[in-house]
């Protein structure tokens, strides 16, 4: 009988051992899955049963593995082998070289062999893309057809950002053009420390309706990120430029050409929420000898996540303000409401 109750137990124990790694909480919860990483405090752990979970690390009590694994703890020793967990919170990794012993809390982080690790994959840039469309239309008294589009191509690294940009709205009402504009962009910027940040930019575009056939704004200076984590980014910037602006040779009366220094003023906000992301951007580019004479760009949107992956359905409004354009009878502000089709990509 003890026999047979020791084979039991010993083919009990190879079954719970052989079904993946396991991670216990302290409240006594049993999560059975495939470690893949731990970083920043978090545990991410792939399950049939849900998909990928993410656990707090500070609320585990022990863990287990099937399969070798990379730990790295604190001080910056890195091992790699099989972690048996204790009732006591301690780890034993089991390596070529021996038995090594530490605790859930001193794991800095881990990784599955033949991946990178959670520093490396931060210290590698990466390409991020955004592109949306939108196409609106009008009949009735007025009949209108127009769309709008925008690119945004963003190459991250550990400390800086690369972001190539582009947007164009166009639109004909009665068959007269009623919108007709398109800019360009690059911008740059590097970060100090982990507040402060230096950049450069470079926009240029038309808009045929206020009778701007180029306007150039080139601009440097430093940023302050006040905000920056995984829910929430805010940052502010401040600097000096040169814009430069050319006018149709119909407007009336005719402008003469802008050449001009001018400040440069920006503000960049990004806030995660459980339903959608929202948006907000504001560039202001006064000149020094007028400070009434300025651009102003505000763009304020909603993505909306669709159940298609890399989906969204973005709603906003943009304000784009020329104060000189009123000098040839134009309007200063041009106000777009829209809904776009988003496209996210890696």
């Amino acid at each position: 009988m003890n026999k047979l109750l020791a084979s039991i137990a010993a083919f009990a124990l190879f079954v719970v051992s052989s079904i993946g790694d396991v991670i216990v909480t302290k409240s006594g919860s049993k999560i059975v899955g495939k470690i893949q990483e731990i970083d920043g405090g978090k545990i991410k752990i792939s399950t049939d049963f849900a998909g990928d979970i993410v656990v707090d690390q500070t609320q585990v009590e022990q863990m287990t593995t099937d399969d070798p694994i990379f730990v790295s703890i604190e001080g910056g020793a890195s091992f790699s082998g099989k972690i048996t967990g204790s009732d006591d919170g301690s780890l034993k990794v089991t390596t070529e070289k021996g038995r090594m012993t530490t605790s859930v809390s001193n794991v800095k982080e881990s990784w599955q062999i033949g991946s990178m690790s959670p520093t490396e994959k931060k210290m590698r840039r990466s390409w991020a893309y955004l592109a949306a469309f939108d196409l609106a239309g009008k009949s009735g008294n007025k009949s209108s057809t127009g769309f709008g589009m925008s690119f945004r191509a963003t190459l991250n690294g550990p400390d800086d950002r690369l972001s190539f940009f582009t947007r164009a709205n166009f639109e004909e009402t009665d068959g007269i053009k009623s919108a007709d504009d398109a800019r360009v962009g690059v911008d740059y910027s590097n970060q100090i420390n982990d507040e402060w940040n230096w950049y450069v930019s470079s926009e240029l575009g038309r808009d045929v309706i206020k009778g701007t056939d180029l306007f150039v704004t080139t601009a440097g200076g430093f940023g302050y990120t006040i905000t920056k984590s995984d829910s929430r980014f805010l940052n502010i910037r401040g600097g000096v430029g040169y814009r430069f602006e050319e006018y149709s040779d119909f407007s009336t009366p005719i402008r003469e050409q802008l050449n001009a220094a001018s400040l440069d003023f920006g503000l960049e906000h990004k806030e995660t929420l459980t339903w959608g992301t929202l948006v907000n951007r504001i560039k202001f580019t006064p000149t020094i000898e007028d400070f009434g004479s300025f651009r102003l760009y505000q763009d304020t949107a909603l993505d909306l996540p669709l159940k298609a992956d890399q989906y969204s359905v973005r709603l906003g409004f943009a304000n784009d303000c020329d104060s000189d354009a009123d000098l040839s009878g134009k309007k200063e502000l041009d106000t777009t409401y829209y809904i776009r089709l988003v496209l996210n990509w890696q």
